[in-house]
C-alpha cells in the first residue's frame, strides 16, 4: 500500500501535499519516505518530480532521508547520476548531516562545482575534503592555499611536500609567500626560485637581512636582477657577496655592468666590521678617506698613511695619526702629523692627544721636523717653545733665541711664568720691549734670571723711573762691587740727590765715591 501511495505522491509533485504527508504527526510518515527513497523517486524519469520530492525533503529538514533519497537516484546510475545540483546538494547535506561520508562523495562524484562546494567545505571545517576537492578539479593554487590559510599545525609542511610534488611555479609562489611570512627565509627563497618569482623581492630582501640568509639571498638577486633594474637589488647583491666572503664574485660584479650605490654599501660594511669586503669596495669606488678608515681596522697601518695622502683631507689625516699613536707607530704617525699640524687649527689637538698618552718625546720630535716645513706656522714654534718648558727647559732658551720672530711671544710668557723659567722669561720681556717687566723679573730672581751686562742695558730702557732705585737698592745688597759701573749707564738718568739720600740712610756713601766725584759739578744742595 505505501509503495503505491509513494508512487502517487511523486507523480502528483504537489508541494502541499508532500508537506502534509511528510508532516510529524503522520504516523506512517517512516513508511512512506522508506518507499520514496527505495522505489518510487529512483523509479522517476521527470526532473520536476525529483525536484519536487527534494525540496519537499529539505523543507521538513530530513537531511538524513534526504542524504539516503539523493544517495539512490545519484549513486546508483540513475537517469539523474550527472545531475550537477544534486551531487552539489548530496556532498552539501552531507556536510551537515553525514560529516564521514563526504570525503566518499567527493571520490565517486565528478560532476559537481568544485569550488563551490570547496569554499563550503572550509566554512564547515572540512579542510581536509575542501584540499581533496581542489586537487580532483585541478585548482592547485587554491589547493595550497587551503592548506597553508586553514591548517595551522604541520599545513607548512604539507603545502611543502605538495609543492615538491606538483613542482609547478604558480604553485611554488605560493608557498614562498607564506614561508616569508612565517619567518622562513631561507625556505621562502628557495621556493621563489624554483618558481622564477622576483615580485616580492623588496621584502624578501629586508627579511633576509634580519635572518642573515645572505647565500640563499645572493641566488634569488641574481634571479631577480634579470627581471627587474633596481639599484636597490644590485646594492643589496654587493652586501650578500661580502656577508658570504665572496671575494672574488664580489670583485667581478663591481667591475662589471651595475647600479649598486657602493658608497653607501661600503660604508654599512665598514661600520658593521667586513673589513676586507669595505677594502675592496673603496679601492673600487676609490674612495680613499674611506679606504684609509678602513685599513686601520684591518691594521695595515703603512697602507693607511698611502691612502690618506692620496685622500688629503685633514679629517682622514687625524683618523690615521691618531690610530697610529694609540698602537704606538710613531714612524708612521709623524708622517701623517706632518701633514696635520701645517693646519693651525688642528695644532692643538694632536699636540693634547699625544700629551694625554704621555709621548713626549715623539710630540717633540714631530714639532722639530714640522718647524722645517715649507708651511710652518707661528703655532708650530710657539707649541714647540712651550713643550720645551714643561719638557725639555734646557732646550729653551736655544730655541727662543733661534725664533724669536716666529713665536707668540705673550703666550710663551705665560708659560715661562707657570713653569717659572726666570731666565727665559726674562729674554722674553726684552724681546718683547717689556723692559720694565724683564728687570723686575732679574731681581726677583736673581740667582736665574740676573746677568749684569744684559741688566745693565735693560736699566737704561725701562720707563718706570722707580726702577732705577730699585735697581741700585738691589746692587747694594747682592752686588755692590758693580754697582759704580751700573751707576755709570744710569747717572743721567737719576736723581743726584734722591741716590745721595738713599745711600747716605744705609750709611755706604763711600761705596758710590767715584759716582759723587762724577757728579759733584752739579754742586746739589742736601
Amino acid at each position: 500500500m505505501f509503495k503505491l501511495q509513494a508512487r502517487y505522491i511523486v507523480e502528483r509533485s504537489d508541494g502541499d501535499l508532500w508537506l502534509k504527508v511528510l508532516d510529524e504527526s503522520n504516523e506512517n510518515r517512516r513508511f512512506l519516505i522508506e518507499q520514496v527513497v527505495s522505489t518510487a523517486l529512483p523509479e522517476s524519469r521527470n526532473p520536476e518530480q525529483v525536484s519536487t520530492t527534494v525540496k519537499a525533503f529539505m523543507t521538513k529538514g530530513l537531511q538524513s532521508e534526504l542524504i539516503e533519497l539523493l544517495e539512490k537516484i545519484v549513486l546508483q546510475n540513475s537517469a539523474f547520476s550527472n545531475n550537477a545540483n544534486l551531487q552539489n546538494l548530496l556532498i552539501l547535506t552531507a556536510m551537515k548531516a553525514a560529516r564521514s561520508k563526504v570525503k566518499d562523495f567527493i571520490n565517486r562524484l565528478d560532476n559537481f562545482d568544485g569550488p563551490a562546494v570547496a569554499e563550503k567545505a572550509v566554512e564547515h571545517g572540512m579542510v581536509d575534503e575542501a584540499f581533496e576537492i581542489y586537487k580532483k578539479f585541478n585548482k592547485k593554487v587554491e589547493a595550497i592555499k587551503v592548506l597553508l590559510q586553514h591548517v595551522p599545525e604541520g599545513g607548512l609542511q604539507r603545502a611543502s611536500d605538495y609543492a615538491s610534488k606538483i613542482d609547478e611555479a604558480a604553485v611554488w609562489s605560493e608557498l614562498g609567500h607564506a614561508q616569508l611570512t612565517a619567518g622562513h627565509v631561507a625556505d621562502a627563497i628557495n621556493s621563489y626560485l624554483k618558481a622564477s618569482d622576483s615580485s616580492n623581492y623588496i621584502l624578501v630582501m629586508e627579511q633576509a637581512k634580519g635572518a642573515a640568509a645572505f647565500g640563499e639571498l645572493v641566488k634569488f638577486l641574481l634571479m631577480v636582477r634579470k627581471k627587474h633594474k633596481d639599484s636597490k637589488v644590485d646594492t643589496e647583491l654587493v652586501y650578500a657577496y661580502a656577508s658570504t666572503a665572496q671575494m672574488s664574485a664580489l670583485e667581478d660584479f663591481i667591475g662589471g655592468s651595475h647600479q649598486a650605490n657602493l658608497q653607501a654599501c661600503g660604508d654599512r660594511l665598514l661600520e658593521e666590521g667586513l673589513y676586507e669586503a669595505a677594502r675592496v669596495l673603496f679601492q673600487h669606488i676609490p674612495n680613499f678617506g674611506r679606504l684609509a678608515s678602513t685599513l686601520l681596522k684591518l691594521k695595515e697601518f703603512q697602507q693607511a698613511v698611502d691612502a690618506a695622502r692620496k685622500a688629503n683631507n685633514p679629517r682622514v689625516w687625524k683618523e690615521v695619526l691618531f690610530a697610529c699613536v694609540d698602537v704606538k707607530e710613531f714612524r708612521l704617525a709623524q708622517l701623517a702629523g706632518l701633514s696635520i699640524i701645517v693646519n693651525a687649527d688642528d695644532l692643538d689637538e694632536v699636540s693634547e692627544y699625544y700629551q694625554k698618552r704621555g709621548h713626549y718625546d715623539e710630540l717633540l720630535s714631530l714639532l722639530d721636523s714640522g718647524i722645517g716645513l715649507e708651511r710652518a706656522h707661528m703655532g708650530i714654534f710657539t707649541e714647540l717653545g712651550a713643550l720645551y718648558a714643561r719638557y725639555r727647559p734646557e732646550k729653551l732658551l736655544e730655541h727662543l733665541k733661534l725664533f724669536s720672530t716666529r713665536i707668540n711671544i705673550p703666550r710663551l710668557i705665560r708659560v715661562c711664568q707657570e713653569q717659572q723659567h726666570w731666565k727665559e722669561l726674562t729674554f722674553l720681556y726684552i724681546v718683547y720691549d717689556e723692559y720694565d717687566n724683564a728687570a723686575t723679573t732679574s731681581m726677583l730672581h736673581a740667582p736665574d734670571a740676573w746677568e749684569h751686562i744684559q741688566f745693565k742695558d735693560v736699566c737704561v730702557k725701562v720707563s718706570n723711573t722707580e726702577i732705577y732705585y730699585r735697581a741700585l737698592g738691589f746692587y747694594l745688597s747682592e752686588h755692590p762691587d758693580l754697582i759704580v759701573d751700573l751707576m755709570g749707564v744710569l747717572t743721567p738718568r737719576l736723581d743726584h740727590a734722591r741716590v745721595v739720600d738713599q745711600f747716605k740712610r744705609a750709611n755706604q756713601l763711600a761705596l758710590i765715591k767715584d759716582y759723587l766725584l762724577g757728579v759733584q759739578k752739579a754742586n746739589i744742595l742736601e
